[in-house]
């Protein structure tokens, strides 16, 4: 939609100018205009609600320019609300959440010192946050400061929210098949521990995944599939709805000298439903099939064929040790240790494809019958459901990697005591109850010797000290009568020694 004619409203008139150019009403907050890069712009609707022709069937409106009246089935402008939508849009909000949260303690966990040094739990780091964008450019369409869609603000919005989208959304992917992918290079090459650097994650991350997907995502900013001129967000038909419900507020005076000798034409609901349905966006199947491609069956395939040679070699390095007759436990724990990263990559794979896959084989099913048999297949509900499905793999990966991997839920379990312990000593300010913070910690060793003890003592912490000098004092008394008898004995075995030389 044009910039000029995105005006609020500020006269009662409609302004003319270089066939309706330029269009203003009182109300609404732009008029209705229908931009086509060959012809001027045109207001063909200027509408306003007409309460003496309608009733409980039929909204009425009335044509400013066309001077006529045309009533519409008031079920199409007033739809029920719908449950399953509502819920799908609080179900994403929730997800958001739990994913900001859950990929951030993900992050905080794999950049451990015990897990960052290894390439798949460095990607997995990645890939966490590359998730935690994901999440939040699917919930700032429905939360956003203007409180609707955010794709049915102006075309220009929705393209930038849909590549952003698509972008993200192809990220996660990309980035899961890339560590796959180098899994398997380090299965083959017997480098089974760690990458050179930081700098080479890094470099594969931006010149292998990042740049190709913007080159091949960047066109939906401008057109889809840059050979058509058609957008699926220069689709005004919600835009349209939203004009009709807006017309409500402000009704024409029924005694108006506007409304006398002017005929009202009634549509049907099949009539209705063929002037706001939706523009079916044919010329968008040829980007759909790359689409569907891209993020999908490719990624799919080299995921599952990355999994499978994963799984051979493990299969056939265990055999190989079984035929030499067993390996030392030192080398046998660090291949246990390989291959659980292994297994725990493989199932972080499943569940990519288990989750990821319904909503993919539904788009491919939908694309197919559109393009080849020119037949709609599109349920609402099934398609949400199926989206909350996709979004639940990307916000509980916290949850995912702390069940199926054993050396990630050790350090989680080593990250949470370390808070913790720090969290108990920040608190134990005084003297005193720091004696008792040592005393309590597990990693320490309480004092045992065979002189008195402190468990007579009350729980007052000024009778605690003095017991711990003492028992102090009694371990050095001790220990210098060992010293002291070690050096007597010493010295006789010298004297006898010179006695029988």
């Amino acid at each position: 939609m044009a910039k000029n004619i995105t005006n609020f409203i500020r006269e009662e008139n409609v302004l003319t100018q270089n066939n309706l150019k330029l269009c203003k009403v009182t109300y609404f907050e732009t008029c209705w205009c229908k931009l086509n890069s060959n012809e001027s712009v045109t207001c063909p609707y200027l509408l306003r609600h007409v309460n003496s022709s309608s009733n409980s069937s039929y909204f009425c409106v009335y044509h400013i320019i066309r001077k006529t009246i045309e009533c519409f089935d008031s079920s199409i402008i007033y739809p029920k609300d719908d449950f399953v939508s509502n819920t799908y849009i609080y179900l994403t909000i929730l997800l958001f959440l739990i994913g900001i949260i859950g990929n951030g303690l993900s992050i905080i966990v794999l950049f451990d010192k015990t897990l960052r040094y290894l390439s798949v739990y460095r990607n997995l780091a990645i890939l966490c946050a590359f998730n935690i964008f994901y999440l939040l450019a699917i919930s700032i369409r429905h939360i956003n400061k203007y409180n609707q869609d955010l794709r049915n603000i102006s075309p220009n919005v929705c393209r930038w929210h849909k590549f952003i989208v698509t972008f993200t959304g192809h990220l996660c992917t990309w980035q899961l098949v890339s560590t796959s992918i180098q899994r398997v290079h380090a299965l083959l090459s017997l480098q089974l521990h760690r990458t050179t650097s930081w700098k080479q994650t890094l470099s594969i991350l931006f010149l292998c995944i990042i740049l190709p997907l913007f080159i091949f995502d960047g066109q939906l900013l401008f057109n889809y599939g840059l050979l058509y001129k058609k957008h699926m967000c220069d689709d005004t038909s919600p835009y349209t709805m939203k004009q009709f419900q807006r017309a409500v507020h402000l009704p024409i005076n029924n005694n108006s000298k506007l409304l006398k000798n002017i005929s009202i034409r009634y549509y049907t609901t099949s009539a209705q439903n063929q002037i706001l349905k939706s523009q079916e966006c044919g010329n968008c199947m040829l980007w759909n099939i790359f689409d569907t491609f891209i993020y999908a069956i490719i990624p799919f395939l080299i995921i599952s064929i990355s999994s499978l040679i994963i799984i051979i070699k493990i299969h056939q390095r265990r055999r190989s040790f079984l035929s030499l007759g067993g390996i030392c436990h030192t080398k046998q724990r660090l291949i246990r240790a390989q291959d659980n990263l292994s297994i725990f990559l493989i199932a972080v794979n499943c569940l990519f494809l288990i989750m990821s896959g319904p909503l993919n084989i539904y788009f491919m099913i939908q694309t197919i019958l559109k393009y080849f048999f020119s037949k709609t297949f599109s349920i609402i509900h099934l398609n949400e459901l199926l989206r909350l499905l996709q979004n639940s793999y990307h916000a509980l990966s916290f949850i995912f990697y702390c069940v199926i991997g054993n050396k990630f839920r050790k350090s989680t379990w080593s990250i949470t005591q370390r808070i913790y312990y720090q969290v108990i000593k920040s608190i134990c300010k005084h003297k005193n109850m720091e004696l008792l913070c040592t005393m309590c910690h597990p990693r320490q060793k309480r004092p045992t010797t065979n002189g008195p003890t402190s468990s007579t003592s009350t729980s007052d912490s000024q009778k605690l000290l003095p017991t711990l000098i003492e028992m102090n004092v009694i371990r050095k008394k001790n220990y210098i009568a060992i010293v002291s008898t070690a050096k007597q004995d010493k010295k006789m075995k010298t004297a006898t020694h010179k006695t029988f030389i």
